[in-house]
């Protein structure tokens, strides 16, 4: 046998998928609206992109780039952090340039996580908290996130036993996928278990600039979180730069250098024209009417969500709805396929994001609002789909 045991039994990437079935069927000449996905339609601003290609015109722009990133948007990171949350990082020993912040996110359990170690994993979760455990084996244990504890972990319901065996616990707020926030009280409380039990936290703060309700908030805000947890920024949903493949990761300075030491190995860096793109981005800052466009958005399809009979807590945060199907209308899987197939729109089952997620989808407002307004009324039309 040629391949790897894990190659058979891995299942394929849902957003690999759902992208592969709309192919298809862009093929046979159906057209196809995808709001499964959060790939932002709007361009970064201008700033950034003459940025970008202004470093590319020069000679040296070519070679290889600092494996830690440049030292120039390690500070800018660091100041970015001073204004924003009002933390003060070292940007020599706490922050670490990444080439983008879904493979970090994986690359950090090498970096904490010893064979047998479990991972705490959130359910309903970004679908990447689950691949240490089907790519590298580890084990992983689901912490339940539900409306009644506004979609926050409750460690007290974690087992002890699974306490004592966690090494690492992701994160994510604002949350992907039900626009949860989070405030300082939760991410001190978090933080004084991790230093009871011992295991690192992982905070994935990927949504920090889309906030419709109260504010994002860093773990890093608590003093005693500079021992025990990192976090993850990304320049893709704050500058509409997710295909440039730029973020970074900050924090406990030990938990950094050991993640340098696995990111050195696997990669070669980011290109240094995007590093001068990011230092500039974090300069003029996003740009305000890409959050008032997505406001509007999320009010139309909220509204449409609702007529169609589906069930959701108004997101507070991030591009996404998490909304319930009726009982009658079968499982995420099955009725996400149908959607697709009968009205030509894409969603993403819920069962992609967890154990949670059978009677869910998550529905996205990234797509441009006339696209949202088509889906809409494409969905409404199979009665079959609606209450």
């Amino acid at each position: 046998m040629l391949t790897a045991d894990r190659t058979r039994t891995l299942a394929p990437y849902v957003f690999a998928d759902i992208d592969g079935e709309i192919r298809a069927m862009q093929q046979k000449g159906q057209s196809v609206i995808n709001l499964g996905i959060s790939d932002p339609n709007q361009a970064p601003k201008r700033e950034i992109l003459e940025s970008m290609l202004s470093s590319a015109k020069a000679i040296d722009s070519h070679r290889y780039p600092p494996l830690r990133g440049m030292a120039g948007l390690r500070r800018r990171v660091a100041e970015w952090y001073r204004q924003r949350f009002g933390v003060r990082l070292d940007p020599e020993r706490e922050v670490l340039i990444t080439p983008g912040s879904k493979e970090a996110l994986i690359h950090l359990s090498l970096a904490v996580v010893d064979p047998g170690g479990l991972i705490l994993a959130p359910d309903p979760g970004y679908p990447a908290y689950a691949m240490p455990h089907a790519l590298f084996g580890m084990d992983q244990q689901w912490v339940p996130l539900i409306a009644e504890q506004d979609y926050l972990p409750v460690i007290s319901q974690v087992r002890a036993g699974d306490l004592e065996r966690a090494q690492l616990m992701y994160v994510n707020y604002p949350n992907n996928p039900t626009g949860a926030v989070a405030d300082r009280r939760f991410w001190q409380d978090l933080v004084e278990q991790a230093r009871r039990w011992d295991f690192v936290i992982c905070s994935d703060l990927a949504y920090a600039d889309i906030v419709y309700e109260g504010r994002a908030t860093s773990i890093l805000e608590v003093a005693e979180a500079r021992s025990v947890a990192v976090e993850s920024i990304t320049f893709s949903k704050s500058f509409n730069m997710q295909g440039w493949r730029l973020s970074a990761m900050v924090g406990a300075p030990e938990i950094i250098d050991a993640l340098y030491r696995v990111e050195s190995q696997v990669n070669g860096g980011v290109y240094t024209p995007i590093q001068e793109a990011g230092m500039t981005a974090l300069e003029v800052g996003p740009d305000p009417a890409v959050l008032e466009s997505y406001r509007e958005r999320r009010q139309i399809l909220g509204q449409g969500l609702a007529e169609l009979g589906l069930r959701f807590e108004w997101p507070k945060a991030s591009v996404y709805f998490w909304a319930a199907l009726p009982d009658r209308v079968g499982n995420a899987q099955e009725y996400a396929g149908r959607l697709l197939h009968e009205a030509r729109v894409a969603v993403t089952p819920g069962t992609a994001f967890g154990p949670s997620g059978s009677h869910r989808i998550r529905v996205s407002f990234t797509s441009p609002l006339e696209q949202i307004v088509a889906a809409l009324e494409q969905w409404q039309r199979v009665s079959s789909l609606t209450v």
